[in-house]
């Protein structure tokens, strides 16, 4: 049986949730993630999902979703992606953002994308106007690829001090730097004192 949208983007994140993190999603998990009111919407959905033969409630546990017809193919050239958003990310390198510690979640299709995003991509909501003259606001949602490395000119989400910005990485004069992009503020990190948590890949600008 078909699904209707709203069931396949619940599907896909269900299906992608396990990929990443061996197990499913709990019910607060897929409410936060689809900005949904209440536990029962979202047990309304599972029961359509349970009713339709993709998934199987299990009564053990509070992470109760097991999937049925998880079909590679159709998770791999499914047209919707459900990314998390933060607006701050862990220091440490191997620090896991997982969609439970995320402020939020977007639901993107890969037309509007324009590429699949890797394991692990998540969005950074933008603070400041730091990046000002790259075109970059207050406000702006920018999709990160994960990595700890970059390229001369790349644009990465990083953390330093405790805090998650994000900065053109540059080389000058045989240093590695992390610069802002406002004539203002001509900033300037050393690539020492930052964790690089991803590379920019696209920016959803916001609209006044």
């Amino acid at each position: 049986m078909s699904l209707t949208a709203r069931q396949q983007a619940i599907y896909d994140f269900i299906v992608e949730f396990r990929r990443m993190h061996g197990c499913s999603p709990s019910i607060p998990e897929i409410q936060k993630a689809f900005l949904i009111r209440s536990p029962n919407g979202v047990v309304g959905h599972l029961l359509a999902l349970e009713a339709k033969g993709y998934i199987r409630r299990s009564r053990r546990g509070s992470r109760q979703v097991d999937v049925v017809k998880e079909n590679p193919a159709l998770a791999q050239h499914s047209a919707l992606f459900n990314l998390p958003v933060f607006t701050s990310v862990p220091g440490e390198a191997d620090a896991p953002l997982t969609a439970r510690g995320a402020e939020a979640c977007v639901t993107l299709d890969r037309s509007a994308l324009g590429f699949r995003p890797r394991p692990g991509t998540f969005v950074l909501k933008v603070h400041g106007d730091a990046m000002k003259q790259a075109g970059i606001s207050d406000g702006d949602l920018v999709i990160v690829e994960p990595c700890q490395e970059a390229q001369a000119g790349q644009i990465v989400a990083a953390t330093v001090a405790g805090n998650t910005l994000l900065r053109r990485l540059s080389r000058s004069r045989g240093r590695w730097l992390l610069k802002s992009e406002n004539r203002a503020r001509p900033e300037a990190t050393p690539r020492s004192e930052a964790v690089i948590r991803g590379v920019a890949r696209l920016v959803l600008h916001r609209l006044d």
